[in-house]
């Protein structure tokens, strides 16, 4: 015989069950803070890197080691953090970091968003198989000498190591400010 008693401790236990059940079913992350935390990790190495660079050899000896280490780090710190880690752009430097034809729209997008203040929205598409996050990356005044414009931030004598080391770059004539290019920070579901 069922008591009221008994009713009461089956019911219990099964909603137990099954909040415990649907709790351990949906893993949510909040994707768009930890992409953050990936790309200042990444934003900041890079920086420290490339001022210790330039702070040995000058600008123009500092080409040379982004060259050989900007896209090997970012693969490394990706495979660190279990996401695809990239640096984009619609004007690349290293054609490897071109805009796919989504990442095109994408980059437009955010670009056009720009607020009064100077900031560029982030940008979540989530797919069957995976989220990505965009986190914009905006040219501040360390980039202008490679990224300005030539022959007034962008010295002879960096421009000309410029030309060697990255036969048609494009990624020239910005201005502090301006969109770079993007994180993009892939995370499989």
């Amino acid at each position: 015989m069922i008591t009221i008693k008994s009713l009461k401790l089956r019911i219990t236990s099964l909603a137990g069950t099954i909040v415990f059940g649907i709790s351990c079913q949906t893993r949510t992350f909040d994707y768009e803070n930890i992409a953050i935390a990936i790309t200042s990790e990444a934003k900041t190495n890079l920086v420290q890197k490339l001022t210790t660079a330039i702070a040995e050899g000058g600008t123009k000896q500092a080409i040379p080691f982004c060259k050989l280490n900007a896209v090997g780090f970012t693969n490394q710190l990706g495979k660190k953090h279990g996401v695809e880690l990239r640096r984009i752009t619609d004007k690349p430097r290293n054609f490897s970091n071109s805009l796919s034809a989504e990442e095109k729209g994408i980059f437009l997008e955010i670009e056009k968003l720009k607020t009064s203040e100077g900031v560029f929205p982030k940008k979540t598409v989530t797919s069957d198989v995976s989220v990505t996050v965009y986190i914009p990356i905006p040219v501040g005044g360390l980039c202008l000498q490679c990224h300005g414009e030539p022959n007034q931030e962008i010295q002879k004598d960096t421009l000309a190591v410029l030309e060697k080391e990255y036969p048609g770059d494009l990624a020239k004539g910005y201005r502090v400010g301006d969109l770079r290019g993007l994180f993009s920070v892939k995370f499989p579901k």
